[in-house]
């Protein structure tokens, strides 16, 4: 029997159509896409420092946050040229794929790299193959799932950005530490080769109506049945604005320049302690990278369900509430890290932190895809490819301030967790500006306009009016009783 090519001929039908171009396999394979691409990441993340040290370079925690400017410096620099095409000649899967080849080419690069400038280039090119993902991939997944299941997808696939956070750290502390240094680097490679599988079997919506229109009988029956399977070619269109009026036009938004904002804030909070939490760990409780990997899986297993239950909640209530809730919550933990007391009170302080702050990314991408949405022009590349471009200048910043103080500064932890505290209350403010259709802000003042007693108009809700109207009304009715009685 010969099996379907995975590639089918020019002018041939693609097999598993249907199922290929479907909301729940483009779900999974954006969300396989960005648990690989913090996978990769992540798992080197305890076993950088000690590598370092073992080739013989001085003050690790600094070295580790240039590595991280590295990262950021390659998502800054490709995300607005991919942000741009993107929009400009549709096409997603092409990019994702050559994306994922230079991701490989990275771990190459850097398992082998004996000196501390091939490790920084390893880096850019990474920052480069992440760009596509959280430009594109969120772009095919906005092209693809109905706007009523938007936030519910969107929490979905941001949980994998915690399970490859999840995985990472500790898979990485126990291979560096069993089998030795070259092996995380291995495991990575191997979970970019399924996440090839997925992008290359991938069918865009656009592709997939094209023949379903051709088949009418069946496939359009199919999709009555189902109208948010297959959305309309027309759903989209290219963009002819160019970058600098693309920025300007989302800069005029209050809704997408909060959410920048916020995504700004997160970046600095999310990155500020990757370099600095392993060496806290090293410091203060004597692990090694196989306990620092631990630590990272007992804190980070809660944020996994955090996720998706914001995304699910946000589509019910809206996400202004979400969002203004998880930083207020997330807040006061960062506090407690400071403290130097017992590894439970470290390890709890540090799992509720993670789990409220990794739920405010989801009603922001939500909010962004509602931007894309209503601004003619705009795209949902342009969209995610500021939130990225704010992301990576954020992660640039955050692990070079947490090195710096860390490793320079008196009492460098304490500083850093009042610093993350200040930031998220600072971005709580934000969100309640300008996030969502309705920010609180203006519900409070809104109804507080309302609710202000007038002494010209009646009360809200039908109550007396006021005394002078009632005795006018009073003298208009017996002048009319009067009238009445006269012959």
């Amino acid at each position: 029997m010969k099996l379907p090519s995975l590639l089918p001929r020019r002018g041939e039908k693609p097999w598993g159509l249907k199922f290929r171009s479907s909301v729940g396999f483009c779900t999974a394979v954006v969300f396989l896409s960005v648990y690989v691409d913090l996978l990769v990441y992540s798992v080197i993340v305890p076993v950088i420092p000690f590598r370092l040290e073992k080739l013989g370079y001085e003050h690790p925690s600094a070295l580790v946050g240039w590595l991280l400017v590295a990262y950021s410096l390659g998502l800054i620099v490709a995300t607005p040229p991919i942000a741009f095409f993107a929009e400009k000649y549709w096409s997603r899967q092409n990019p994702l794929i050559i994306s994922l080849l230079l991701l490989i080419g990275s771990q190459v690069l850097f398992m082998e790299a004996k000196v501390y400038w091939a490790m920084c280039l390893a880096r850019v090119i990474q920052g480069l193959s992440s760009a596509v993902v959280w430009v594109v991939a969120f772009s095919l997944l906005c092209d693809t799932v109905p706007e009523a299941q938007l936030g519910q997808q969107l929490g979905i696939v941001m949980s994998g950005l915690t399970l490859g956070f999840l995985v990472g750290p500790p898979v990485g502390g126990v291979l560096n530490d069993k089998l030795g240094y070259r092996s995380p680097f291995i495991f990575a490679i191997c979970f970019c080769v399924l996440d090839l599988i997925g992008r290359l079997l991938i069918i865009e919506k656009d592709d997939a109506a094209r023949w379903i229109a051709q088949e009418p009988t069946e496939e359009t029956q199919v999709g009555a049945e189902n109208e948010n399977v297959t959305p309309s070619v027309k759903s989209r269109e290219r963009s002819q604005l160019s970058v600098l009026k693309v920025i300007v036009k989302l800069g005029r938004s209050k809704r997408a320049f909060v959410a920048f904002v916020n995504v700004f804030i997160y970046g600095i909070t999310f990155t500020i302690t990757e370099p600095t939490l392993p060496l806290r760990l090293a410091d203060v409780y004597g692990f090694t990278s196989l306990k620092v990997g631990i630590i990272y899986l007992a804190t980070v297993v809660p944020s996994l369900f955090s996720t998706p239950l914001a995304g699910l909640i946000g589509d019910k209530i809206g996400v202004e509430w979400v969002t203004i809730a998880c930083q207020l919550l997330s807040a006061p933990w960062w506090v407690v890290m400071a403290i130097r007391g017992p590894l439970a009170l470290m390890v709890t302080s540090l799992a509720l932190a993670d789990f409220f702050l990794a739920a405010v990314v989801t009603p922001i991408t939500a909010d962004l895809a509602a931007v894309g949405r209503e601004l003619d022009g705009i795209g949902y590349a342009h969209v995610f490819g500021a939130f990225n471009f704010a992301y990576s200048c954020a992660s640039a910043v955050g692990p070079l301030i947490g090195g710096q103080i860390y490793a320079r500064v008196t009492h460098g932890w304490t500083i850093i967790m009042g610093m993350s505290s200040g930031l998220i209350l600072l971005s709580a403010v934000f969100a309640a500006y300008g996030a969502g259709e309705n920010p609180i802000f203006d519900r409070l003042f809104r109804n507080s306009s309302k609710t202000r007693p007038s002494e010209t108009t009646p009360t809200v809700g039908g109550s007396e009016p006021p005394q002078e109207a009632k005795r006018e009304a009073g003298t208009d009715t017996e002048k009319n009783d009067q009238s009445r009685r006269e012959p």
